[in-house]
């Protein structure tokens, strides 16, 4: 019998012992009732906002609004919120696809520069970003009359159904390629968030796993690392070829931590991607008594009178452990997350 361990592994009693204690944390409703999911547009505008901020939402390590103290997904939404209000011609059906590649990078690097001039734009990969959306707007012009509004209705509520979910339908397209579905799941989360989709199959979803969530599973010890040579890498920040095994094993971890929170598993995301986003980053709130990000996005997201000490030091083996503190995400070349 082979008795060695997998190379990665989940820890039971740390994911049961996280679990009760996200079960006593509450989100804050105001959170879900942030501007961005109750823009005053046509459906068809909204629509089209939210998939194209989520197609675009990858490695976004570099993109930053100085002026704004806008980081990532915060100045994802903020651009956003700002097409949809206006109801701009690059959420226009058939704009994105009629304009070409060359046309919506520099559209996408004006639109991201603090100054509004393209060659001060802090988004990269531009053209595989510019790519996506405009297959996107081509896909949809193609299969949907070239309205998002009528792909939802077909989809009706569900994720996967006889090849017409919205895991189904988008899976083809190079924005929502992740077999594990993460740009998908997140993009549904917000239309049920901005109550535009409401999902009727919540048993099919997979857990949305980036790589902030990732790196605070393994801190906490909810996900264990057994090989050394992995760990290794992991410390020493090297580029991996893929990280599927971690991913899995987070994947799996999350869904028995929603079960015992009592926490959908799209709720859970809040939770951990907030923690790793400005908690428990490259300096720890445990080590150094604030947060990264500030204001806190943690904070802002959950329910707390107070936040100078991390909420998980009960619990996490990383908090008395700098072995574990030091694990770090694997590094992957990747458009999934």
């Amino acid at each position: 019998m082979n008795s060695m361990k997998p190379a990665v592994s989940i820890n039971e009693e740390i994911c049961r012992k996280t679990g009760l204690l996200i079960k006593e944390l509450r989100p804050r409703k105001t959170f879900y009732e942030r501007p961005f999911l109750k823009i005053p547009a046509p459906e068809e505008i909204r629509l089209r906002g939210y998939f194209y901020a989520v197609a675009i939402c990858h490695q976004t390590y570099n993109l930053h609004h100085p002026g704004l103290n806008l980081y990532g997904w915060d100045y994802i939404e903020h651009v956003f919120s700002g097409l949809m209000k206006d109801q701009h011609q690059l959420l226009q059906p058939g704009f994105l696809a009629g304009t070409g590649n060359a046309g919506v990078q520099s559209l996408l690097a004006g639109l991201f520069s603090p100054d509004q001039k393209p060659e001060n734009t802090s988004l990269d990969r531009l053209e595989e970003r510019a790519f996506m959306l405009t297959e996107l707007d081509r896909f949809v012009g193609d299969n949907f009359r070239s309205s998002l509004e009528y792909l939802v209705q077909n989809a009706n509520g569900y994720l996967v159904f006889r090849g017409k979910g919205f895991y189904e339908i988008l899976s083809d397209l190079a924005a929502f390629s992740d077999p594990k579905r993460k740009k998908v799941t997140f993009l549904i989360k917000l239309l049920e968030e901005a109550r535009l989709v409401k999902v009727k199959d919540t048993c099919n979803f997979i857990p949305i796993m980036d790589y902030h969530m990732q790196r605070v599973l393994m801190r906490l010890g909810c996900v264990e690392v057994n090989d050394s040579s992995l760990r290794e890498k992991l410390v020493a920040k090297i580029l991996l070829p893929d990280d599927i095994e971690i991913r899995n094993t987070c994947i799996d971890a999350f869904r028995l931590i929603s079960d015992i929170s009592g926490h959908a598993v799209t709720k859970l995301n809040d939770f951990f991607w907030s923690l790793g986003r400005s908690c428990c980053n490259y300096e720890p709130l445990c080590r150094t008594g604030r947060c990264e990000k500030q204001p806190c996005t943690f904070f802002e997201i959950v329910e707390l009178q107070e936040h100078t000490r991390c909420r998980f030091e009960k619990v996490c083996k990383g908090f008395q452990d700098e072995g574990y503190r030091q694990l770090w995400q694997p590094i992957v070349d990747t458009n999934y997350y």
